[in-house]
């Protein structure tokens, strides 16, 4: 079912990418005994429709039976159509942490005109069926503090060697702290269409009380100049965007208009009973730096919740029909209170699709 679904919704947006956002292999579900199997089920649509994908790993990529590294990102790499990379190495950063330059159309021999980073906000538990480290547990859920220094690091760099501020976007799947404080105290569904069906559970709220594990990484986000719009998952039952303005007042933080969204609930595996889709992404290279469009496609071919990430986005507001709650049972419902999210998820894999519209 759930590759019906990436199926469909390639045939109906013809996207040049895809980026699978966490959660490709349910890792507590898993054996170990042919990894590579797994990995292929997810991508053979990707396989079979000649598109171009990128991944970040999610928390339970990660389990005793699961190493990320081995069982995942050395299967993903061989395929010629996989953009998945790693560049930072170190035990405790992850591994899907790296950037890609976007060009433009006329040839790569010039500056990108975007670039998209991915990080790994990892969460789940060490293998322990490997042999290959020792470390054992539970993984910490956030950005780690490496990889955190790595981007500040090499976001200057590019800006150095190309003279410019380079737009980007930025992919992890677990969503950071801001998007829990925007739920619990200033949400409002004319303004932020789509589902808010459950709390979000941020970065650092996994297996450990939070305490400010994701604030460097909130800090690099907001310090970053152009950097848009911000992509995570792992909450199956929410899809809204919205702009970072308000203040976390115990962390001294305060949003600088950068937009934070989630992707949408793609795979049939995992709690929830939303209609499954993916969040697709429309750039324009000659206005992307102050607007971009996305919208939700679902698997029945309608959308939902498109929206224009501008100047405006959080003050524009949204009729009934963008703001309602799609579920698979066809019982159309407007947003409700979050319910307390499972504490086990089987599976879930929430993608987005990019459009790069050329000037």
């Amino acid at each position: 079912m759930t590759k019906n679904v990436m199926s469909e919704v390639v045939t109906s947006e013809n996207p040049q990418l895809v980026v699978l956002n966490g959660d490709l292999i349910s890792g507590e579900a898993t054996d170990g005994s042919d990894p590579g199997q797994y990995l292929h089920e997810v991508v053979k649509p990707l396989v079979d429709a000649d598109i171009l994908w990128a991944s970040t790993y999610g928390n339970h990529d990660s389990d005793v039976n699961l190493d990320p590294t081995q069982d995942i990102y050395k299967h993903e790499i061989k395929y010629q159509n996989s953009l998945t990379s790693s560049m930072v190495s170190s035990p405790q950063a992850g591994i899907t942490n790296y950037y890609l330059p976007v060009y433009p159309h006329k040839g790569s021999n010039q500056a990108p005109v975007l670039i998209l980073w991915f990080f790994d906000s990892k969460g789940g538990h060490y293998p322990t069926n490997r042999g290959v480290n020792s470390l054992s547990g539970a993984r910490g859920d956030w950005v780690d503090k490496e990889v955190n220094e790595w981007f500040i690091n090499q976001n200057a760099n590019l800006t150095a060697k190309y003279g410019r501020t380079i737009p980007s976007l930025a992919f992890y799947h677990i969503p950071a702290h801001a998007m829990l404080k925007y739920q619990k105290d200033h949400f409002n569904r004319r303004t932020t269409p789509g589902i808010n069906g459950e709390v979000v559970v941020s970065q650092g709220s996994g297996d450990t009380d939070y305490s400010g594990q994701d604030s460097q990484f909130m800090r690099t986000l907001l310090d970053t100049p152009g950097l848009i719009a911000t992509f995570s998952g792992h909450d199956h039952e929410n899809d809204w965007c919205f702009k970072w303005n308000g203040t976390i007042a115990d962390q001294n933080l305060t949003g600088n208009g950068i937009h934070m969204c989630y992707g949408r609930h793609t795979g049939y595996g995992g709690y929830g009973d939303a209609l499954r889709g993916g969040r697709q992404i429309l750039l324009d290279q000659t206005s992307m730096k102050k607007e971009i469009e996305t919208w939700i496609r679902l698997e029945d071919g309608t959308t939902s919740a498109a929206v224009t990430l501008n100047s405006t986005y959080g003050q524009d507001q949204y009729g009934e029909l963008a703001t309602r709650m799609m579920r698979a049972s066809n019982v159309a419902s407007v947003n409700q209170e979050p319910a307390l999210l499972p504490l086990v998820i089987l599976w879930i894999f929430t993608w987005m699709c990019f459009h790069l519209r050329r000037a």
